[in-house]
C-alpha cells in the first residue's frame, strides 16, 4: 500500500449555528455540512477483517475491475522466514468478501507487490521474491473474468534485474511492464536505465526488453490511456530545475519518443505521478519540497507538453494529494488551505479553473490515505484519518460532492486505500498492526469495508434488510424496534432502551445526509434532538444525538411522512395545539429543520398520519382520520404544500393507532398498519393509487403498548 500522507488539518462535516424562525416561539439549529451541492452519501458497511490474526499479512491495495468487482491481494508471513501471496474478491452487488484464495506459495522476501486491473474484467498481480541468483526474481499472476483461482505464478523473463516495476493494462489484455534496472543477463549491468516489455495476452510470453532511457531513475511511475499509448516519467538527476524526464509510446507503436525533460523549477520534485484518460490526454505532477503541487498536462491527440502550473493556480495552498485526471480530460485538484477544510476545483480543458469549493470543514491533523481515486464513471472517492484515529470518507457521484461520512475508529497510522467503483460505490482496505515478532517484524492482519445502498429505504432503521420497522414504546418508556420481513410482517424486534415517558420519539429519514435513518425526540422542556444511529442499528437513549431545535412544547402531533419539497430531504409536519394550523418543518442540508410556512389550518380532532406516498406520485402525503372514523388523503404537491382531502375509508374508529409503515409487503406501495383497540395488527396495503385494501391481521398482543409509531 502506498503510505498515507499528511495533510494538514482535520476534517469534520458540520458546525452549528442558531437561527430564529418567524412563528409559534419555534427555534431551529442549523448543522452547516458544506455548501448546497453536497447530497447525501452513502453508509458504509461494518470493518471485516480479511486474514486470522495468526500470522503476519500485508495488504497491498485494493483496485475495482471493469465489472465493478473489488480485488485485493496480500502477503501472509514475514521477510524471515516462507512467505505466501493471498488474494480475496467482493462483486459490485455482493455484501461480503470471498474466501481467500492463495496467489503463491513459498516465496522469500516478497516485495513490490504491484496490482493492476484490466478492461475485460481481470485482475494481474506482480511481485519481487529474492532468489540466491536474482534472476526470474518477477513474478506475475492472473485472475480471469468469473475465475476463482488466480493462474499458476509465472516469471517476468525480461526483467531479471528490475526494480521498482509497475505494470500497464492496455487494449486487448495487452499488459505492459515498465522498470528501473539492468537489462538482461550477460550484459554489462552498469547500463543501467528504464525499461519497458509487452505481454501481449494472458499465457503469451514476454517481449524482449526495450531501452527507454539510460541513466539511474529515481522516482518511476507510468500509465496508459484508453487508445493503448503508454507515458513513462521518471526522475533522472536528484535535484535542479530538469530533472524530470518523460517518454511516449504512441497507440499501436513499438517506439518510445526520445526521453524529454520537464522543467519542474528550483525546487527538488518528490512524490511524482502519471495519469492517462480514456481520450488520450496525459497528466504528470510532482510535490515540490519548497513549492506547491505542480504538472504538465497533453491534451488528447497531442504530442506537445504544456507548460508548468501550479494547483490550484489562483491559491496559496497547504498540501495537496495528486490531481485526478478524469476520462474527458478534466484535472480535479484536492486540496487543504489554511483553516477553510479541505477544497477542490476542476480544470477545464481549456486551463480554465472553476471555482474553489469546500467540500469539508476543518478542526484538527489528518492524514489522507495515499491518493483519490476515480471510477469509470467519474465517480471519486478519498479517504482520511484524524489525528485522534477517526477515519472519513468523501465521495463524488453524478458530478455532486456528497456529504463526508465517518467510517469508524482505528489504530494509531493505519496504512490503507481506497478504490471508486461507479455510482457512488467505493471500497477500503487497510492493515492492522496486531502487534512484533520477535526479529521485530509487525503482524498485522488485513481489514476491508466498503460502501453500502445509496440511500435508506423508509423507515428501515434497524438491520438494513430495506424493509420498514415500527417502533413501538411501552408504558414506562421501554422501546422496541419491531423489523418488518419479507413476508409483510413485524416480529423480530431490537431493543431500544428506556426513554423517558414524557419523551417523544419520531421515527424519521436520514436528515443529516449520513446515509442513515434518524430518529427525532422531543424532552419535556420542548428540546427537539436528532438521533443518529450507525446504519441499520437501533436507536438507543446512548446514540450520539444533536438538539436541532427548541420551543416545540406547543406542538402535537409530530409527523413524518417523507419529503414534501422535492429536494430530497425528510421533512417534519408539526399541529399547533392550540390552533390546530398545521406546519411543515423542511429539513436543511446541515441536519437541521426549518419552517417555510403553515401548510394547514383546521385540523384540531384529527389524527394525523405520517402516510408516505400512498398515491404513487414521488411526494409525501398526509392522511387524517375524522372524530367519526373516516380517513382522507391529503396529496403532497412536491412545493411545500398539500392538496385537498380526498376521503378514502371509514370505520376507522375502532383503532387505537394507525400507521403509515411505507413498503411493507415488498410490491412498490406503501402500506398501512392499524392497532385496534383490543391489541390486534392489522396490515393494509396500498395500491399505489391512493388507496388501501382490506386489512389482514398480523399480529396480536399489541395492547399492552402505550403507543406504536
Amino acid at each position: 500500500m502506498r503510505r498515507v500522507k499528511i495533510i494538514g488539518i482535520a476534517l469534520v462535516p458540520t458546525l452549528t449555528l442558531t437561527l430564529g424562525v418567524v412563528g409559534a416561539g419555534v427555534t431551529t439549529a442549523l448543522v452547516v455540512g458544506a455548501p448546497a451541492a453536497l447530497a447525501a452519501e452513502r453508509a458504509w458497511g461494518t470493518s471485516a477483517a480479511l486474514t486470522d490474526e495468526r500470522g503476519a499479512n500485508t495488504g497491498a491495495g485494493v483496485k475495482v475491475t471493469s465489472d465493478g468487482t473489488a480485488v485485493t491481494v496480500w502477503t501472509s508471513g514475514t521477510a524471515d522466514g516462507p512467505q505466501e501471496l493471498w488474494g480475496a474478491t467482493r462483486p459490485a452487488d455482493a455484501t461480503t468478501w470471498s474466501a481467500p484464495v492463495r496467489i503463491a506459495a513459498d516465496q522469500e522476501r516478497v516485495s513490490g507487490v504491484y496490482l493492476v486491473t484490466g478492461r475485460d474484467g481481470s485482475a494481474t498481480v506482480a511481485w519481487d521474491r529474492f532468489t540466491s541468483e536474482r534472476f526470474d526474481s518477477h513474478s506475475t499472476s492472473t485472475l480471469l473474468p468469473g475465475a476463482e483461482a488466480w493462474t499458476a505464478p509465472a516469471p517476468i523473463t525480461s526483467a531479471p534485474f528490475g526494480s521498482d516495476l509497475m505494470l500497464l493494462s492496455g487494449p486487448g489484455g495487452r499488459i505492459t511492464a515498465v522498470w528501473n534496472g539492468n537489462p538482461t543477463p550477460g550484459e554489462d549491468e552498469s547500463d543501467v536505465g528504464v525499461f519497458a516489455s509487452d505481454l501481449p495476452s494472458p499465457g503469451a510470453g514476454w517481449s524482449d526488453a526495450v531501452q527507454i532511457s539510460s541513466g539511474s531513475a529515481y522516482e518511476l511511475r507510468a500509465a496508459t490511456a484508453g487508445d493503448g499509448t503508454v507515458t513513462v516519467a521518471w526522475q533522472a538527476v536528484i535535484s535542479g530545475p530538469e530533472a524530470l524526464r518523460v517518454s511516449t509510446r504512441a497507440a499501436g507503436s513499438a517506439d518510445w519518443s526520445a526521453p524529454e525533460v520537464i522543467r519542474n523549477g528550483n525546487s527538488t520534485p518528490i512524490e511524482l505521478d502519471v495519469q492517462a484518460a480514456v481520450d488520450g490526454a496525459a497528466l504528470v505532477s510532482w510535490s515540490g519540497i519548497s513549492s506547491a503541487r505542480s504538472f504538465v498536462y497533453r491534451p488528447a491527440g497531442g504530442t506537445t507538453w504544456g507548460r508548468a502550473e501550479y494547483l490550484p493556480p489562483e491559491e496559496s495552498t497547504s498540501t495537496t494529494t495528486p490531481p485526478q485526471l478524469e476520462a474527458d480530460g478534466r484535472v480535479t485538484a484536492f486540496w487543504a488551505f489554511e483553516s477553510t477544510g479541505l477544497r477542490t476545483a476542476t480544470r477545464a480543458v481549456n486551463g480554465t479553473w472553476s471555482q474553489t469549493r469546500t467540500v469539508a470543514e476543518e478542526r484538527e491533523g489528518f492524514r489522507v490515505w495515499g491518493g483519490p481515486s476515480i471510477g469509470q464513471d467519474g465517480t471519486f472517492a478519498i479517504m482520511w484519518e484524524t489525528f485522534e484515529n477517526d477515519l472519513w470518507a468523501l465521495t463524488r457521484s453524478d458530478g455532486t460532492w456528497h456529504y463526508p461520512v465517518h467510517v469508524g475508529r482505528l489504530d494509531p497510522y493505519t496504512d490503507g486505500s481506497v478504490a471508486a467503483g461507479t455510482d457512488g460505490r467505493a471500497v477500503a482496505v487497510w492493515n492492522k498492526q496486531l502487534g512484533m515478532t520477535g526479529d521485530h517484524y509487525p503482524i498485522e492482519q488485513v481489514w476491508a469495508t466498503a460502501t453500502g445502498a445509496a440511500k435508506p429505504s423508509r423507515r428501515d432503521h434497524v438491520g438494513d434488510d430495506r424493509f420498514p420497522d415500527l417502533y413501538a414504546q411501552g408504558t414506562n418508556g421501554s422501546l422496541r424496534v419491531y423489523q418488518g420481513d419479507a413476508a409483510g410482517k413485524v416480529s423480530t424486534f431490537a431493543d431500544g432502551g428506556t426513554w423517558p415517558a414524557t419523551s417523544t420519539l419520531i421515527p424519521f429519514g436520514d436528515l443529516d445526509g449520513d446515509g442513515a435513518n434518524d430518529t427525532l425526540v422531543t424532552d419535556e422542556a420542548g428540546g427537539l434532538y436528532r438521533h443518529s444511529p450507525q446504519r441499520g442499528r437501533v436507536i438507543t437513549p446512548q446514540t450520539p444525538a444533536a438538539k436541532i431545535g427548541s420551543g416545540w412544547k406547543p406542538f402535537d402531533s409530530l409527523t413524518y411522512s417523507g419529503d414534501f419539497t422535492a429536494d430530497g430531504r425528510p421533512d417534519l409536519v408539526a399541529r399547533e395545539t392550540a390552533t390546530g394550523d398545521l406546519y411543515l418543518y423542511a429539513g436543511t442540508v446541515g441536519g437541521g429543520l426549518t419552517r417555510t410556512g403553515r401548510i394547514g389550518t383546521g385540523w384540531k380532532n384529527l389524527t394525523i398520519v405520517g402516510a408516505g406516498d400512498l398515491n404513487g406520485d414521488k411526494h409525501a402525503d398526509i392522511v387524517t382520520r375524522t372524530a367519526n372514523g373516516d380517513l382522507y388523503r391529503y396529496a403532497g404537491t412536491g412545493k411545500g404544500t398539500i392538496g385537498n382531502g380526498v376521503k378514502f375509508g371509514t370505520g376507522w374508529g375502532g383503532m387505537a393507532d394507525i400507521v403509515g409503515i411505507g413498503d411493507l409487503t415488498g410490491d412498490g406501495a406503501d402500506d398501512v398498519l392499524a392497532r385496534t383497540t383490543g391489541g390486534d395488527l392489522y396490515r393494509y396495503a396500498g395500491n399505489g393509487t391512493g388507496g388501501v385494501g382490506a386489512g389482514v391481521k398480523i399480529g396480536t398482543g399489541w395492547k399492552s403498548f402505550a403507543g406504536i409509531r
